[in-house]
């Protein structure tokens, strides 16, 4: 990402009035199959939902994210509830991801195509993949995100491959069309 996406994404979270960090209701479906301690990694994370969610389920997190103010909100959210998280501000598209390995990693509403072997590459044996990301069916109701941060139907599936795919839901919830994905790496 541009300067320019680091500015607008600091401006937009420096002017919300109220982040919204309850994570997503369906992760209460596949919870259980996650591990309750371990190394974390939360992908543009925001204002920190996945991250302080990952946080309370037990595991050690690290949560990355173009903008420092978003950060920020997510370390503050998380001692709000006495919970702590590690924070790196990276720009995704010209810097690596961190090196791992993780037991779990999280990607909710962030689309960047040539991530996927990278993080298949950074979770551990038996480590877990979860993902959220809206679908090109979306456009049927709403003109952002664009095409280019869409998925098509079951690419967040084939993203995922050779990852074990545990809970997989391509549908439309809260008026948003996405793709949800539970996958582990199994060797």
């Amino acid at each position: 990402m541009a300067e320019s996406d680091r500015i607008k994404w600091d401006q937009r979270f420096a002017q919300s009035d109220e982040i919204d960090i309850a994570p997503p209701n369906w992760l209460k479906e596949v919870e259980s199959s996650l591990p309750q301690q371990g190394y974390a990694l939360d992908i543009a994370t925001g204002a920190g939902r996945l991250a302080i969610w990952l946080a309370g389920w037990g595991l050690d997190v690290l949560a990355v994210d173009i903008s420092r103010t978003g950060l920020e909100l997510a370390r503050q959210g998380a001692a709000a509830k006495g919970l702590q998280i590690e924070t790196l501000a990276k720009d995704l598209e010209a810097e690596l991801l961190p090196e791992g390995p993780f037991d779990v990693i999280t990607c909710f509403n962030y689309r960047q195509r040539d991530l996927f072997p990278f993080i298949r590459e950074r979770l551990k044996v038996g480590g877990f993949f979860l993902s959220e990301v809206s679908t090109v069916s979306n456009l049927e109701r709403h003109s952002h995100p664009s095409l280019k941060y869409l998925a098509e139907h079951g690419e967040l599936r084939q993203d995922c491959a050779p990852l074990k795919i545990i809970y997989y839901l391509e549908s439309w919830s809260d008026d948003r069309a996405s793709a949800r994905v539970l996958a582990r790496k199994i060797s």
